[in-house]
């Protein structure tokens, strides 16, 4: 009898692969910033139309997408834990406050956090910024 184990496979309807070829395709922060990104200007410009429905749901895709990010990268968890804890708190207790004021300064520091970690982790070429205007492809006015 052997005492090795069987290969793990999965077949994705195109070709089989093992388990570990399975976990080389989660996605880095690389691919999962450039969505928070877009979860960010969507939940500045929801919070500034007074839209803290749509807000609320920014900010926890925002924090999913981080926690993902967190157990596929494990090097950043600390941080993003961190940022999570902290910065994302501050701007959940302006939204259940709905208060703009206190949501734009808690915005501005997470913002100002975030682009501390690209340094940290030496990307100071990775300067985040809120675009100018409301998304396109989203109404941000309360219904």
């Amino acid at each position: 009898m052997s005492d090795e184990q069987p290969e793990i496979t999965g077949f994705n309807g195109h070709r089989h692969m093992s388990l570990d070829e399975i976990a080389t395709l989660q996605p880095g922060l690389a691919r999962i910033m450039p969505d928070i990104g877009i979860r960010a200007w969507k939940l500045y410009y929801a919070a500034e139309a007074g839209n803290w429905p749509l807000a609320n749901f920014q900010m926890k895709e925002m924090g999913e997408l981080m926690e993902f990010g967190a157990f596929t990268r494990p090097k950043y968890e600390g941080d993003l834990e961190e940022f999570m804890n902290d910065k994302m708190r501050a701007i959940g207790n302006a939204i259940k406050a709905q208060n703009f004021e206190q949501f734009k300064e808690a915005f501005d520091e997470a913002i100002s956090q975030a682009n501390a970690y690209h340094e940290k982790y030496d990307k100071p070429f990775l300067r985040w910024k809120l675009p100018e205007q409301p998304p396109l492809d989203l109404d941000v006015t309360p219904r």
